[in-house]
């Protein structure tokens, strides 16, 4: 059947209709594209399906550049032109507020989209280790098969010369086979992180700059994969927090914190998790710290505080949260998502406790990836700056 693709969605699969009204999500396609595809499964109210030809394709459309393309499960938008992939996302961003979280984007400010380099950006990654043929790479598409790969397009240059010489990986991995950790289809699965002058592997610590600031940091720790858009990322947080007292909720190694700390100022971060803020006590001497859930620590918590910083996991807040961090009445919550869909959900709760979105700006961090990052600017009531 002939498709008109309308619009990508959140997954960055394209949206037609068929003859029948029925919803059609199809895979790597882009907005007005022409495409002869086939239904290769039926669900109640939509169906899914996968292109056979492309009839008219998109200006935006090139050939993916990787080698890898369509084995490697890696990157999963490398047929779009990087110079628009940040505009597309940010489609998706803001269609994903407009219906999810009801925003009228006439009221908002919606900032340009940042953006940095193309490839070679990643500074951090899981591999995947098969000692038994001595292979390196990732799973690939849709399987837990391994794939192996001797050059990453994305990762950077430290991280792409242990492809070319795996010996340190096979040394890890050897370590995590005695301990017993294997991951995905078996393999075992090596996490490193490339600091400024040497690799973390495990729990091992380096010193990592961002800016003008440096973080103790670890491959076993959350910590943002671009170097180059991070810096941006925690300036624009930084640039809009307001007044004396600020609250960093999921603060994990301190990485907002340290953007946020100024004279005068009084920090209070929560992280679950002990050994992120342990690095985060070495990384921002002057903050309050708190060892807790997020959700835990705020039960019947009664807080003076002016902006509250959230960066949730996927699954955003937990439902309870919007009316808790509303009761200590902040002027303004700046949300850090990297999932506009729960973003969506969670502004209608801020909505109904009297928060406004003010701006709205997305960070394209993984580029030839759907993935995004984006700061929505929440202030309470009237109160606007």
């Amino acid at each position: 059947m002939r498709c008109r693709i309308e619009k990508l969605v959140q997954g960055g699969d394209g949206l037609s209709t068929t003859d029948e009204g029925k919803r059609l999500f199809i895979p790597e396609t882009l907005q007005g594209e022409l495409v002869e595809a086939r239904i290769v499964q039926q669900k109640a109210g939509y169906a899914l399906g996968e292109v056979t030809s492309i009839i008219e394709a998109s200006e935006e459309r090139i050939h993916p550049p990787c080698p890898y393309w369509g084995i490697c499960g890696g990157c999963d938008f490398q047929y779009a032109h990087s110079d628009a992939q940040g505009r597309i996302k940010e489609q998706i961003v803001l269609d994903n507020l407009v219906r999810l979280g009801s925003l009228d984007l006439e009221t908002i400010g919606v900032e340009p989209v940042e953006t940095g380099p193309a490839f070679g950006y990643r500074n951090r990654v899981r591999f995947h280790v098969d000692l038994g043929t001595r292979q390196v790479g990732f799973l690939g598409k849709k399987t837990n098969t391994l794939v192996p790969i001797t050059s990453c397009m994305v990762l950077c240059d430290a991280l792409n010369a242990l492809l070319a010489d795996p010996q340190p990986l096979f040394a890890a991995a050897r370590k995590l086979m005695f301990a017993n950790r294997k991951g995905k289809g078996g393999y075992l699965e090596v996490p490193v992180f490339a600091s400024d002058s040497k690799l973390s592997f495990f729990g091992e610590e380096v010193v990592a700059t961002v800016g003008h600031r440096q973080f103790i940091v670890s491959s076993e720790v959350f910590f943002q994969s671009n170097p180059y858009l991070l810096p941006s990322l925690g300036e624009y947080v930084a640039a809009h927090a307001l007044g004396d007292v600020v609250m960093d909720l999921y603060s994990g190694v301190g990485t907002f914190s340290a953007f946020l700390e100024q004279e005068g100022r009084h920090l209070i971060a929560v992280e679950r998790q002990k050994q992120c803020l342990d690095m985060a006590r070495r990384n921002v001497g002057n903050c309050e710290y708190y060892t807790q859930a997020v959700e835990d620590w705020a039960k019947g918590r009664s807080v003076q505080v002016d902006t509250v910083v959230v960066d949730p996991p996927r699954t955003g807040l937990d439902e309870t949260l919007p009316s808790l961090i509303a009761s200590w009445k902040p002027k303004r919550v700046i949300y850090v998502s990297c999932n506009s869909v729960t973003l969506g959900r969670d502004l209608q709760r801020f909505a109904s406790e009297g928060y406004t979105v003010r701006k709205v700006k997305v960070f394209d961090l993984y580029p030839q990836t759907f993935h995004h990052e984006v700061v929505a600017i929440l202030d309470r009531g009237g109160f606007e700056v």
